[in-house]
C-alpha cells in the first residue's frame, strides 16, 4: 500500500511506494518527508569532485591543488601530509554531550579536523585531479579510475589517451563521449559500443567509419544511416570533418536534429532483470536506479558500481553492500549518512573515514574501530553509548536523516548537485544551501612533463587565456591537450571545460521516470523520455526489430 506525503523540501506531494516503506523499513528507520529527488540533490551538494583551488597546506606550507578553497574555516593538508603521522585524529576527539544536539556537535568537530586537499588514491603524475584511483599522467579528471594520458572527463574508466568523455569504459583516442564502451578514435560518440573511427553517432554497436548516424549495428560506411562505397564515404568524410570549427558546429546541429527523430529503446537498459531506471547494465532487482553497473538488489540510487543490496545511495561502489543514505562510499558495508569513506563497515554520520568500523559521528580517522566523535572507546562502552545518543537523537528529530545543509563542505555552486540540480545564487540561498562567488580553477595550469616537444605550435594558443563563448569564463589549452586536437584533427574548444561537460550532461535524460506507450504495440513502458519529446518511443521488442 503506498503511502501519500508532502515534501518538506520542495512543499510538493509525492508518493511513497510499499517497495519505498518497506526498503525504509528494512534499514530501520521511518519513512523520511523529503522526496527522493530531493534527497538525492541534498547529498550531492556534500560532493565536490570538479572545482578545484590553489592554496596552501596548512601542515607543510607548500602550494597544493585542492578541492577546499583557500578560505575554509578548518585546515586543509596535502594528501602525503594527511595519511602522515605527523598529526593525530583523536586529538580533536572530545565527549558527546546530551545536553546538545548531535548535528551541532559534528559541526563543532568539522571545524578543527585536517581535511585531506584531493580524494586520490595510487595515481601517478596526475595532480589535478579528484575522486580517482590508479590514473596516470591525466589531468582534470574526475571520478574516473585507472586512466592514462586522459583530460577533462567524469567517470571514465581505463581509458587512454582521451579528451572529454564521460561514463567512458576502456575507449582510446575519443573526444566528447560518453555512455560508450570499447571505442577507438571516435568523437562526439553517445551510448555505442565496440565502434572505431566515428563521429556523432548514437546507439550504436560494432560499427567502423560511420558518421551523423543512429541505431546502427555492425555497419561500415555510413553517414546520416544511408550506405556509401569506401571511396565515396571517405570523400565525404573529407568535406564533413575537416578540422574547422565552424564545420563542426554545423555537424553538430545536424546531430541534434537527427537524434530528436530517431527511434529509441525505452530505457538504456542492457542485461537487466527486474530493472527500472536508466543507464542500467548487467543488473538484478534495481529499482529506480540510474546509472547502475553490476548490482543487485538496489532501490532508489544513483552512479552505483557492484552494489548489493543498497538503499537512496550515491556513487557507492566497489561490492558497497547494506549501503543507506550516503554518498561516495566505496568497498563499504552498512554504512549509513556518510560520505567518502572506504573499505569501512558499520559506519554511522562520519566523513573521510577508512579502513575502519563501528564508528560514530568520526572524521578523518583511519584503521579505527569503536570511537565517538573522534574519541576511542571500549567495544562495551561504544555499543552501550551509540544507542543512548540514537535515542538522543530521535528526541531531537535528527537520526534517520542526513546531515543538514548546512554542514557542506562546498558551497552549492561547487558541488556536483550543481550540474544535477542548476540553481541560481538566490535559488540556492532559499533552499538553505551555502553560496560562494569565488572562482574555481582558480590556478594556471602548470605544464607536466610533456610526452614529446612541441614545436609546431602556432597562433600563441598556448600563451593566450580564452574566454568561453558561453560564460565568459576563462580557461587555457595545456600542450597535451593541444598536441591531442592537432593529431586528432578536433578544433580548438570554444567551451570551458565545465561547460562542455554541461553540454555533455544536457545530451543525457532526467533521472526520471513516466508511464508511456510504445508507439507500435502500444505496450506500457517505464521511461526517462517525456510525453512532450519528439523521439519515437519502442518496446525492447519493437525496438530490436527496428535497428539495422
Amino acid at each position: 500500500m503506498s503511502l501519500a506525503k508532502i515534501c518538506e523540501v520542495g512543499n510538493h506531494p509525492f508518493e511513497l511506494t510499499t517497495e519505498d516503506i518497506a526498503a525504509y523499513q528494512k534499514f530501520g528507520f521511518e519513512p523520511l518527508p523529503i522526496c527522493f529527488p530531493h534527497q538525492h540533490q541534498w547529498r550531492l551538494a556534500f560532493r565536490n569532485d570538479r572545482f578545484l583551488h590553489r592554496r596552501k597546506c596548512d601542515l607543510t606550507g607548500a602550494s597544493i591543488i585542492s578541492m577546499y578553497p583557500p578560505d575554509t574555516p578548518y585546515p586543509v593538508y596535502e594528501r602525503e601530509a594527511w595519511f602522515s603521522d605527523k598529526w593525530d585524529p583523536f586529538s580533536y576527539g572530545r565527549d558527546f554531550d546530551f545536553n546538545k544536539p548531535f548535528f551541532e556537535q559534528f559541526a563543532e568537530l568539522q571545524k578543527v579536523v585536517p581535511r585531506c586537499s584531493l580524494f586520490q588514491a595510487n595515481c601517478v603524475n596526475s595532480e589535478y585531479c579528484n575522486c580517482t584511483m590508479y590514473d596516470k599522467n591525466c589531468y582534470l579528471i574526475f571520478g574516473g579510475d585507472f586512466n592514462e594520458d586522459c583530460m577533462y572527463g567524469s567517470l571514465p574508466m581505463h581509458c587512454k589517451d582521451s579528451v572529454d568523455c564521460d561514463w567512458t569504459e576502456q575507449c582510446q583516442l575519443c573526444y566528447f563521449c560518453a555512455y560508450s564502451e570499447n571505442c577507438y578514435g571516435c568523437r562526439f560518440t553517445f551510448r555505442s559500443k565496440g565502434c572505431s573511427d566515428c563521429a556523432f553517432i548514437e546507439d550504436c554497436i560494432g560499427c567502423t567509419e560511420c558518421i551523423l548516424s543512429t541505431n546502427l549495428r555492425n555497419k561500415s560506411f555510413y553517414i546520416e544511416n544511408k550506405p556509401y562505397s569506401k571511396q565515396e564515404y571517405f570523400s565525404k568524410k573529407a568535406e564533413l570533418l575537416n578540422g574547422s570549427f565552424e564545420q563542426q558546429t554545423k555537424m553538430l546541429k545536424r546531430f541534434m536534429e537527427l537524434r530528436q527523430r530517431r527511434p529509441v529503446k525505452f530505457a538504456n537498459i542492457l542485461n537487466g532483470e527486474n530493472v527500472t531506471g536508466d543507464i542500467i547494465f548487467n543488473s538484478k532487482n534495481c529499482r529506480n536506479c540510474y546509472e547502475c553497473i553490476d548490482s543487485e538488489d538496489c532501490l532508489q540510487c544513483y552512479t552505483i558500481f557492484n552494489a548489493k543490496d543498497c538503499f537512496n545511495a550515491d556513487y557507492d561502489g566497489h561490492r558497497g553492500t547494506l549501503n543507506f543514505n550516503n554518498v561516495a562510499c566505496g568497498t563499504a558495508y552498512r554504512t549509513w549518512f556518510s560520505r567518502f569513506t572506504i573499505e569501512a563497515s558499520d559506519i554511522e554520520y562520519c566523513e573521510h573515514t577508512n579502513f575502519s568500523k563501528n564508528l560514530f559521528g568520526c572524521i578523518a580517522l583511519r584503521h579505527k574501530q569503536y570511537c565517538i566523535l573522534n574519541k576511542q572507546y571500549t567495544k562495551e562502552t561504544f555499543e552501550k553509548l551509540r544507542l543512548a545518543i540514537i535515542e538522543h537523537m530521535k528526541k531531537t528529530n535528527e537520526w534517520g536523516r542526513y546531515f543538514p545543509k548546512t554542514l557542506s563542505l562546498f558551497p552549492y555552486n561547487q558541488t556536483t548537485a550543481s550540474f544535477f540540480f542548476p540553481r541560481t545564487r538566490e535559488q540556492a540561498l532559499a533552499e538553505g544551501f551555502i553560496w560562494k562567488n569565488e572562482e574555481a580553477h582558480d590556478f594556471m595550469p602548470q605544464i607536466y612533463k610533456i610526452p614529446d616537444s612541441i614545436q609546431d605550435v602556432t597562433d600563441g594558443i598556448l600563451n593566450e587565456t580564452l574566454a568561453c563563448e558561453a560564460t565568459g569564463k576563462n580557461f587555457r589549452i595545456i600542450p597535451q591537450e593541444f598536441k591531442f586536437y592537432r593529431q586528432q584533427n578536433i578544433p580548438i574548444p570554444r567551451r570551458h571545460p565545465d561547460t562542455r561537460y554541461g553540454d555533455r550532461l544536457a545530451l543525457r535524460n532526467p533521472f526520471k521516470i513516466f508511464e508511456r506507450k510504445c508507439e507500435r504495440c502500444n505496450a506500457s513502458v517505464q521511461t526517462t523520455y517525456a510525453p512532450e519529446r519528439t523521439e519515437t518511443i519502442y518496446c525492447e521488442k519493437c525496438y530490436l526489430e527496428s535497428v539495422y
